[in-house]
Parts: structure tokens; C-alpha cells; sequence
């Protein structure tokens, strides 16, 4: 006996009799019974389906974009006319349709594809430098951050970048000259050989100098933007006497705008401007760039420069941060064939100050010890730096009449006689560095003061930011220049590995 679903409404089941003469067939004839009504219940199950509506959302929900792009989707005749099941179809929208509503409406605030936002029409190659350039700073840009957290890259270099094709080639070069110098495995440096990078530079250029001659165009954002880019590249990849020209221009056309203020209905171009604005060379490690306004803190300056007030510094001071950690790279490129080994008092000093960033990083539970430990140690580093930077600056080499290694001879010798005051105290040779800067220098109070003009910048930023900068200029005090190792310590204490990590503030 098998059972058969009843057709009436009573839903009660009918069962019939299986005359067959063996169990094999009565097993049989159940299974195709069970096939038959499971297949059944599908097809009833499909057909109630089709007859439901498939109305997700109100016709008045769907925006305007919706409706044409339905059109475009549904209008299959050339003059637009419509047959009854096209009306059926606009009367209740496909689920396709509904879904691009939903996507339209998502990203309408921005565009996701940042290769549809480029002021150029990209090849294959605008798009692999376009890549590297943002994967580089990938870690700072994408980050899951507060959306009010402020992001230099995000908030303020990507969208100057993107805002006119000068700028875009200025960072095409950029990318083109770090993707080369990472190919060709060497130290970064001054000049490049690259002739893509090149090539960018020089279209970067005709641009800018077709807007400079347009009185309509030469003080616009768009030229003062690409003059910044400009000067970006000549820091890194140029020479200093390019990037002072480039200096020049940007300040004549500050004078002729009637001041950085001008710019305050571009914010982003305001902060940036002003920040090149404090430099007269193209190294932060430069004591005679200007950092004495974003140094202090407001309650210091109780009269301040009118830019000042419509400017948030400490967004300055972020700007600055990346600025500094591309410095310290341009530094590696420019240091590496000198290093400190022939200096041994030098690297005794940079030893010591090493191991006591160790300590630093395995005590972090006293964090005002630290603190003032660490403000010591920066204050050391840095006096290093601006003396370094001083002997191996091109300038110097062509002004000075003695050696360039004359300055660092000098300190080493310095060091050597006081080692047995500093050796085991950072305290001790910070108090020994600065009395050293003010013998070499017939200014050297005032390079005392812009050392701690530095310190104060870096220790208004994160504690991430302060160690970072502690451990990239000491892997490069300490390893660079040693005949015997070439390589970085730390692949994690590098510029590189410090600007696609940091997070700006």
C-alpha cells in the first residue's frame, strides 16, 4: 500500500493498493510514488513563486540616476518607446536594477576607483607608478582610522596630487625614480638616472610653465600646487640648486598672492605652502629652516602671525613628520659612503645612545623616565644630525675652504677627550654635544636652540612617531659606512619601513 497526496482541499492523504507479487517491486513502485510527489512540490513551489510580486523597494526610493540607468538596461528600441512588458518591468524594478540603485547611493559621497579621478588619461604605465606611489603609503592611507583623525596622505598630499596634471606628473616621477632605485638595490641618493622619472619631470614642468606665462593661471592653486611637488622631487631625487630655484619661484609667487593667507579657501594648499614656506634649505636637519611657530605651544605665543591663527599646527606639525622621515631617507643616500666607523668616538656616542633606546623599549611601564630619557636622547641625535648634515652638504663642500670631514674630525675629537664624562650617561653627553656645537660654530647657540626646536616638534606627535625617528637615525648613525656591514640592522628601523608604517600623527 502507498500513499498519494490528496488533490482535495482537505489535505487528507488516499492510499491505494500495490498489487505486485514481490517485495523488490512494491520497494520499487514506492520510490517512483516518492519521486513523483517531491517533484511535484517543486513545481507547485515555482509556480507560487512566479506568481509573487518582486517588489523590493517603493518606486519613490529609486533616485534619479536609477531611473536612467533602468532605462538604459530595459529600453531595447532605438527611439526609447516601450512595449507593455517593458511597462510591467518599470513598474517593478529587476533585482539588477535595485542593486545598482543600492551601489549608486553608497558611493556617492566618493569615488572608490582612484585611476577615475586622475587629471590625465592613464597607460598602463601612469597605473603601475600610480600603484606603487599609494601602495607605498598603503599602511597610512588605508588604515582603519577614526574618519576624524587627520591623515597627511589621505586628507591632504592625495587629493593635491590628483588635482591637476602638473602635480600628477610630479608624482609619476617620484615613483618612477623610488621604483628604480628599488630595483637597482642601491642607497637611495641624490640625482636620478631614471628616464621615466625624468621624462615626468619635464611634462610636469611644460605644464606649470604654460600657466605661469597666463595671467589667469600663474598665482592659481593649481601652479602653487605643482611648485610644491616640484620642490618634493628636487629634495629627494634632484639637486639642492634645483630645488632652490623652484624655492625662489614659490616665494615670489607667495609675495605676489599677498601672502600664504591667501590660500586659506584651500585649506590643504595653505598648510602645505606654509610648511615649505619655514625652509631655506632643503634638509630639516638644516639649522637655518624655521620651526621657532610650530615648536611652540599656543599659550607660548601670546602675539601670533596672523597665518597662524587660521591654521591648525598641529597638522603642520603631521605634514612636518612625513616631510622629516623622506628627509632622514634622502640623509641614508647621502651619508652612506662616509658612515661613522672612522669616527670612533662618534660611534661610541651612537652606541651608547642605541643601547639605551633598548632599555627604553623594555621599560615602558615608567613612562615619565622615559619620557625624559628619550627627549635626551632625541636631543643627541639630532645635534649629531645637524652637524653631519652640515659636513656633507653640498653647499658647505663648495663654500668651505677646509675639508668637508674637517667638522666631523673635529667632534670626534671633542668626544674623545670629554668620553670619560658621557660614556655611561646620555644625560652627560647631551650637556657635552651642545657645548660642542657652540665651540665649532660661531653661531652655536643658535643651532642649540633649533635642536630643541626639533625635539619639541617630534615630542608634541605620537610616541610612535618619537621612536620611530629615534631608531631610523640611529640604524643610520650606526650602521651606515661600516665597511664590514653595509646593510641596515633592521629592515623595520629604515625611512622606508618608518613612512609606510606611521600613521602621521
Amino acid at each position: 500500500m502507498s500513499q498519494r497526496d490528496s488533490s482535495s482541499s482537505s489535505g487528507t492523504p488516499n492510499f491505494v493498493f500495490v498489487a505486485e507479487n514481490s517485495h523488490s517491486q512494491a520497494r520499487s513502485h514506492a520510490m517512483r510514488e516518492h519521486w513523483k510527489q517531491r517533484h511535484g512540490r517543486r513545481r507547485e513551489a515555482k509556480s507560487h513563486s512566479r506568481r509573487k510580486s518582486r517588489t523590493l523597494v517603493s518606486r519613490s526610493e529609486l533616485n534619479e540616476d536609477t531611473s536612467q540607468s533602468h532605462d538604459a538596461l530595459t529600453d531595447g528600441s532605438p527611439d526609447g518607446h516601450q512595449g507593455n512588458s517593458d511597462q510591467n518591468r518599470e513598474q517593478y524594478p529587476s533585482v539588477a536594477t535595485q542593486l545598482l540603485s543600492g551601489l549608486s547611493r553608497t558611493f556617492s559621497p566618493s569615488r572608490p576607483d582612484p585611476f577615475q579621478t586622475c587629471p590625465v588619461p592613464l597607460t598602463s604605465q601612469h597605473q603601475k607608478l600610480l600603484h606603487h606611489w599609494i601602495s607605498t603609503h598603503a599602511a597610512m592611507m588605508f588604515e582603519d582610522l577614526d574618519a576624524a583623525d587627520f591623515n597627511p596622505m589621505r586628507d591632504v598630499w592625495f587629493p593635491l596630487d590628483l588635482s591637476n596634471p602638473s602635480s600628477f606628473n610630479c608624482v609619476m616621477a617620484h615613483s618612477a625614480a623610488h621604483l628604480a632605485h628599488l630595483y637597482a638595490g642601491t642607497c637611495p641618493q641624490r640625482g636620478t638616472k631614471s628616464s621615466d622619472a625624468l621624462r615626468f619631470k619635464a611634462e610636469a614642468l611644460r605644464i606649470l610653465r604654460c600657466w605661469l606665462v597666463d595671467p589667469k593661471t600663474e598665482l592659481s592653486d593649481d601652479a602653487f600646487a605643482a611648485i610644491i611637488r616640484l620642490l618634493t622631487f628636487e629634495r629627494y631625487w634632484g639637486t639642492v640648486a634645483e630645488w632652490k630655484i623652484h624655492r625662489d619661484g614659490l616665494q615670489r609667487m607667495i609675495e605676489a598672492k599677498g601672502g600664504v593667507e591667501e590660500l586659506r579657501d584651500n585649506w590643504r594648499l595653505e598648510l602645505v605652502v606654509y610648511l615649505v614656506s619655514l625652509m631655506s634649505q632643503p634638509s630639516w636637519l638644516e639649522s637655518t629652516n624655521n620651526l621657532e611657530e610650530i615648536s611652540r605651544l599656543p599659550s607660548q605665543s601670546p602675539i601670533a602671525h596672523p597665518i597662524l591663527l587660521s591654521l591648525d599646527i598641529q597638522k603642520v606639525r603631521c605634514l612636518w613628520l612625513i616631510s622629516f622621515i623622506q628627509d632622514m631617507r634622502t640623509f641614508m643616500g647621502s651619508f652612506h659612503r662616509i658612515g661613522l666607523s672612522i669616527f670612533p668616538s662618534v660611534h661610541t656616542a651612537v652606541e651608547l645612545l642605541r643601547h639605551n633606546l633598548q632599555l627604553c623599549l623594555e621599560s615602558t611601564s615608567v613612562e615619565t623616565y622615559v619620557s625624559e630619557l628619550e627627549d635626551e636622547m632625541l636631543t643627541c641625535l639630532f645635534s649629531i644630525g645637524v652637524i653631519l648634515q652640515e659636513s656633507i652638504s653640498p653647499l658647505y663642500e663648495s663654500t668651505s675652504q677646509t675639508p668637508a670631514f674637517n667638522t666631523l674630525t673635529m667632534l670626534d675629537s671633542a668626544l674623545s677627550e670629554s668620553q670619560d664624562a658621557w660614556s655611561q650617561s646620555v644625560r652627560n653627553l647631551r650637556s657635552t654635544l651642545c657645548q660642542i656645537l657652540v665651540q665649532l660654530y660661531g653661531i652655536g647657540d643658535f643651532k642649540v636652540n633649533y635642536v630643541v626646536e626639533l625635539v619639541k616638534v617630534l615630542s608634541m606627535l605620537s610616541l610612535e612617531a618619537r621612536r620611530g625617528v629615534e631608531k631610523c637615525l640611529l640604524n643610520l648613525f650606526y650602521s651606515l659606512g661600516d665597511r664590514g656591514n653595509m646593510a641596515l640592522i633592521d629592515d623595520g628601523w629604515t625611512p622606508d619601513s618608518l613612512l609606510s608604517t606611521v600613521r602621521g600623527h
